[in-house]
């Protein structure tokens, strides 16, 4: 059987209005998202069979006083439908 792998890259994380100290929970927080996504994430890319590159994803703006888990979840409900085709994605 083949292996497969599912490779996910972000060069650049824009949030603005972040509060000081909060990015490193940010990040901790979306690496756990995409970790419960994988599933997801990965039968929607292998089904294409096909490679994909999406060069931006717009989560759209989070909500003032969110928490991190909040906000990650947005972030990574929006590069899952990115990935299925469903997003806004721009290049």
């Amino acid at each position: 059987m083949k292996s497969r792998r599912l490779h996910i890259q972000i060069d650049r994380l824009v949030v603005e209005g972040l509060a000081a100290g909060q990015g490193r929970s940010l990040v901790s927080a979306l690496e756990s998202e995409f970790e419960a996504l994988l599933p997801q994430l990965a039968s929607q890319t292998f089904a294409t069979g096909a490679l994909q590159q999406i060069n931006h994803v717009d989560a759209g703006h989070i909500r003032r006083g969110a928490t991190t888990a909040g906000a990650a979840n947005q972030l990574a409900s929006a590069l899952a439908q990115s990935i299925a085709g469903k997003g806004n994605q721009r290049g």
